[in-house]
């Protein structure tokens, strides 16, 4: 039955995103109680330029997601498997290709279009840069967590996002505050906490595609290795229309930190508007996620399976 289908794949996926966002408030506890409202701030302005970003390459996982669900449920496991590959072949390359370099070298004008107070700057550039350049390990949990979920399995996406922000809290605890022999890093702490955690896992989850341990895998032909440009247009035919939607959903929050950014008191607005946007008022919007992320995925099986009406 549809209510209990939707149901299996949205309640580990809501689950999943309110857990991962109790890292991001624990970010700003640390941060704001260590450093001042110029880190809450910086991660606010930092957060809201590489979710520009991030948003636009997870487009890809969108496109991803709905050829996943179609094959999966037209039973055709092959395809799946070269779908989820195609997909990490093209964020992989689009990471360290084109986000990483010019990531690190724009860094500084992009926190000039937000009107980053100077001290504000200083806290979010080193943040930024460390995102842009080592966020790879973020873009395969995405990728992950889209291509299990398409194919109907929501809780291994469930465990591995719980177990990410375990992570992500132990060492953004350390680095932030400095334990034992490590240094305190402040803002950048929470930076490297989260691409350390997230470059684990990915590890992991790379580990585990190629060993074909879970619903998805990645192929073990050779000749399936090479880029398949027929699959990589077909992702970007499915999801950029998605990654133009999310870009201008968030160049909306740019510019509104922007204008922020121009009052009198920018830095504490700023932090402000962090806190309560990005952070406690997104335990709202991750649950509607979590329903539309369930909704696709089964809607797609249902088209590959050939019942329209069902979708």
């Amino acid at each position: 039955p549809l209510r209990p289908a939707v149901w299996k794949i949205a309640w580990p996926t809501m689950l999943t995103n309110i857990v991962g966002g109790l890292q991001g408030i624990v970010d700003h506890v640390l941060v704001g109680n260590l450093v001042g409202f110029t880190a809450n701030a910086a991660i606010g302005v930092a957060w809201q330029i590489f979710l520009v970003v991030i948003v636009f390459i997870s487009s890809l996982f969108t496109g991803m997601s709905v050829l996943v669900a179609r094959f999966a449920g037209a039973g055709d496991l092959d395809k799946v498997d070269r779908t989820v590959y195609q997909a990490f072949l093209t964020a992989i390359g689009l990471s360290f290709g084109i986000l990483a370099p010019l990531g690190y070298v724009l860094a500084p004008s992009l926190l000039d279009v937000v009107n980053a107070s100077p001290e504000v700057k200083a806290e979010a550039l080193p943040f930024l840069r460390i995102m842009f350049v080592f966020g790879s390990g973020m873009m395969i949990f995405f990728m992950l967590s889209g291509a299990l979920r398409s194919a109907g399995d929501a809780r291994t996406p469930m465990w591995l996002g719980i177990a990410l922000t375990v992570l992500n809290l132990v060492f953004n605890i350390a680095l932030i505050t400095g334990v034992g022999p490590l240094p305190a890093l402040g803002t950048a702490g929470a930076a490297w906490g989260t691409v350390i955690a997230s470059g684990l896992l990915g590890v992991y989850a790379l580990w585990r595609l190629w060993s074909g341990k879970w619903v998805v895998a990645f192929p073990r032909s050779r000749r399936d290795l090479k880029p398949d440009w027929e699959i990589i247009r077909a992702l970007f035919r499915f999801g950029l229309p998605a990654g133009i939607q999310g870009i201008a959903m968030n160049v909306g929050g740019v510019l509104l930190l922007a204008f922020i950014g121009s009052l009198a008191q920018s830095a504490a607005a700023q932090a402000a508007y962090a806190v309560v946007y990005t952070q406690l008022f997104s335990l709202i919007s991750w649950t509607a996620y979590g329903l539309m992320g369930a909704a696709a995925a089964v809607a797609g099986q249902s088209l590959g399976a050939g019942k329209p009406e069902r979708a």
